[in-house]
């Protein structure tokens, strides 16, 4: 057998070697994707007449490849990128529906955000990588760790009150399995700072929401590896910041309805955005960068929370490959929360344009910029909404390649992953997307999807028209779902 140093050579004396030996069992047949115009997601230039070699679930040349005994499939005309990587999902543990629909999107590994809420994720995980079940590779959150009154209940996070809780709550997590830490918004600075503390002394990374009581400068001076939602900058980064903060802690939380506090808190921060400043805005760029701390925007559901109902499509038929009872909870927070009055409207779209310039100049300035969807809240649509967020990514300012690499290099490099994933070299894993188009020359074509190498399997036009119609009849089956799981999802 070769070796992982013989398989990073990728020379085309190995690979042929590779190909020869592999024997012809299906499984273990190698494949030699040829033609094509490969974008590595190294951000080098696009290889045109690429050759792509793969044996088993790994890529073992790029480049000159012998073809003995391998299957080849020409790819003229096409386009190959890096399996993409959504970094902000939460889903419902349905083995026939979400997995396969991140899979037949591209989307071949996802960061689980609201893990250990459902206990069942981490055994399908295990499926997943048994083989059992189609779906992307995962990295799973612990429960949510936040303050008293979490919006999310009683039995959708932790509640900690106090830094000893909180140690405590980590050294959980830690025992669970948890790949990682996440923080929510009503934390104290007292138990914020003792979760970060505990963090680093257990070995695991903390992530999540800045607390809405907390500086997004001292959430990254305490090493939060990455911040969701933009939530916090733009209060951080007005003028009239400390009004605002006394405004806030003004206002009291009622227990029975700890919502009408959080909707306090993002309605201070839309207003905060009309007093953003250029000079404290660089002083927390250059406090991120120099942390180390990633922005994850999830503009799909930035987006989806700035619209009117009358903004999202009854027809849209993504929608046939949810179970209904998802759907119609969506539909009911749509009626229920979204901007209703003029007034209303105009004040969420110039918020979400306001992020969008946001998301930009962290780009610019340097700060890590990740692709995340938010998956399952209201219309972000497990895989499928993933193809929405580099078209975000990219109408803020990104270029095209930089927005891939947002879902694909970064996102590996992120997870420490970036030695077996993230871009199309020897000895990484073969997880592959097929486009028809060029998407350098138009990012909104990495949803015309030809093929997905997923895991070393080649998933043709045939193979994912069957897997599509296998999640649809999956989803008009499913009656009783398990509850939709909530997000960011506060308007």
């Amino acid at each position: 057998m070769p070796t992982r140093r013989d398989i990073l050579k990728g020379g085309a004396a190995v690979a042929g070697g590779l190909l020869a030996s592999a024997g012809t069992a299906s499984a273990s047949t190698p494949l030699v994707l040829t033609g094509a115009t490969l974008i590595d997601g190294t951000g080098g230039r696009p290889r045109r007449d690429s050759t792509i070699a793969l044996v088993g679930d790994r890529i073992v040349a790029v480049g000159s490849v012998a073809r003995t005994g391998a299957r080849v499939l020409d790819l003229r005309g096409k386009f190959v990128i890096p399996g993409l990587w959504d970094m902000h999902v939460h889903t419902v543990p349905l083995d026939s529906i979400y997995p396969p629909l991140y899979v037949v999107n591209g989307v071949t590994g996802i960061r689980e955000m609201y893990g250990y809420f459902h206990p069942q994720l981490p055994d399908l995980r295990d499926r997943i990588e048994r083989g059992v079940v189609t779906g992307p590779r995962m990295v799973i959150a612990s429960n949510i760790i936040d303050g008293p009154h979490s919006v999310h209940g009683p039995t959708g996070a932790v509640s900690v009150s106090t830094p000893d809780e909180a140690r405590a709550a980590v050294r959980t997590m830690k025992e669970q399995g948890a790949d990682f830490v996440k923080v929510y918004s009503m934390l104290s600075a007292e138990a914020f700072h003792a979760v970060a503390e505990e963090s680093r002394r257990v070995g695991l990374r903390f992530v999540g929401h800045v607390p809405e009581r907390m500086s997004a400068l001292d959430a990254a001076d305490a090493g939060q590896h990455s911040m969701e939602h933009l939530f916090g900058f733009f209060t951080t980064t007005s003028t009239k910041e400390a009004e605002l903060r006394e405004r806030l802690a003004a206002t009291p939380i009622d227990p029975a309805n700890p919502r009408a506090w959080y909707t306090v808190a993002r309605a201070l921060e839309r207003e905060a955005a009309a007093t953003h400043d250029r000079r404290r805005a660089r002083r927390l760029f250059d406090r991120l960068r120099r942390n180390g701390t990633h922005a994850s925007p999830t503009l799909s559901v930035l987006r989806a929370l700035s619209l009117p109902a009358s903004g999202f499509d009854r027809n849209d038929p993504r929608l046939r490959y949810l179970p209904k009872m998802i759907t119609d909870h969506w539909w009911l927070q749509v009626e229920h929360t979204a901007p209703a009055t003029p007034a209303e409207i105009e004040e969420h779209r110039r918020f979400f344009e306001a992020e969008l310039a946001l998301t930009g100049d962290l780009h610019r300035a340097g700060v890590p910029v990740l692709a995340g969807t938010d998956s399952n809240n209201a219309f972000c649509f497990p895989g499928f909404s993933l193809h929405d967020e580099l078209a975000l990514l990219v109408r803020a300012g990104l270029s095209p390649m930089r927005a891939l690499q947002a879902a694909t290099r970064d996102a590996a490099h992120f997870l420490s992953r970036q030695s077996t994933s993230g871009t199309v070299e020897p000895g990484k894993v073969a997880d592959l997307v097929v486009l028809d188009e060029d998407p350098l020359a138009d990012i909104t074509n990495t949803s015309r999807i030809h093929a997905v190498v997923h895991r070393g399997r080649y998933l043709g036009p045939a193979d994912r028209a069957r897997l599509l119609a296998d999640i649809e009849k999956a989803a008009a089956e499913q009656v009783f779902p398990p509850p939709p799981v909530s997000g960011c999802g506060c308007r």
